[in-house]
């Protein structure tokens, strides 16, 4: 099975944790083949990860990043980093012999087994992943309808051989041109929207965010108001029973890679990192300052009957019209 990891030289830490629980929970694996897109990562990083490979008899290939022509500058000067879109340029990056690939983002501690993945078949589709918890009008704002599949980008089964039949710099620059101001999610919303009918669904297991493990299932609808999403049978077995855990931002919960860490899913990252060359590195506390954050932090003090509603307005209905507002203006 082959694997993606892409990262720059900032998360290069975590990668490497999450590419220890990878290993650790996968050792039964006859073929577990690493490649690993990076941007900038430093020497020392990059001995510590290929350390990681050696220790565990694993086939790392560290490829550092060129500048891709094929990217459009309207996405390279955009205000995420280019490791957040290089995924969507894997097929013109890897080995042409590569036909799929399991995507695995940094943030994230595998805790099972992902066998199961490489018996899916892809070929009617390019990605494979699991539906995120977002609101119909995050949708409609770059061109899908309400119903439609859109899909977390932190865990992807991609089907290269399909992804190298088109110009993804060709697609992704009219779609820019067209809902640049509407995005909210970076190369997520890129990926859904720009492959919108090429996109299938797996398993919640394989990529259980931090908002589905935080909230009950109730509670999950009122702060997000998602459409095409799984069943509450389907989440809490998911919850119970993660295979790939994905650390995602959710209002004011802190990360486990900072050491005031509230997330429900801390104790495994820190069982990981205890196992790392990064063992000793010193935690930051997280702060929030920013003014949605403030606003957030006083939402929480009152009861969530009060808070929950409120904020799921704000995210659900709020946030996306704002992008309205731009255009107005």
């Amino acid at each position: 099975m082959k694997v993606l990891y892409t990262c720059d030289d900032n998360y290069a830490w975590i990668m490497g944790i999450s590419l220890i629980s990878l290993f650790e929970n996968n050792c039964y694996m006859e073929e577990l083949e690493i490649y690993l897109l990076g941007e900038s990562i430093s020497e020392s990083n990059k001995k510590y990860i290929n350390d990681i490979a050696q220790k565990y008899n694993r086939t790392l290939h560290l490829i550092d990043t060129p500048k891709l022509k094929s990217i459009p500058q309207n996405i390279s000067s955009y205000r995420w980093p280019l490791s957040a879109y290089i995924r969507l340029f894997a097929g013109e990056l890897l080995p042409e012999y590569v036909d799929k690939v399991l995507y695995i983002d940094c943030d994230t501690i595998v805790n099972g087994k992902i066998d199961e993945l490489d018996k899916i078949d892809i070929s009617n589709k390019i990605f494979y992943g699991v539906k995120d918890c977002i609101g119909g009008v995050y949708k409609k704002n770059i061109g899908l309808e309400k119903n439609d599949i859109y899909i977390n980008a932190g865990v992807l089964l991609v089907n290269l051989n399909e992804l190298r039949k088109i110009n993804i710099g060709q697609r992704i620059d009219c779609f820019m041109k067209k809902y640049r101001v509407f995005i909210n999610y970076a190369d997520q919303d890129i990926l859904n929207g720009v492959f919108q009918g090429c996109i299938g669904c797996i398993s919640l297991h394989y990529n259980v965010m931090t908002i589905v493990a935080e909230y009950s299932y109730k509670e999950l609808y009122t702060l997000r108001k998602p459409t095409n999403f799984y069943s509450e049978t389907e989440m809490n077995a998911a919850v119970d029973q993660p295979i790939i855990i994905h650390y995602t931002t959710n209002m004011r919960t802190i990360r486990p890679w900072y050491s005031n860490t509230d997330h429900p899913y801390a104790a495994l990252f820190k069982q990981y990192l205890t196992l790392s060359p990064w063992n000793g590195r010193e935690l930051c506390a997280m702060k929030y300052n920013g003014i949605s954050s403030r606003i957030i932090g006083i939402l929480e003090k009152f009861p969530r009957c009060i808070a929950f509603p409120i904020l799921g307005g704000i995210h659900a209905f709020i946030r996306p019209l704002l992008s309205w507002c731009k255009i107005i203006r």
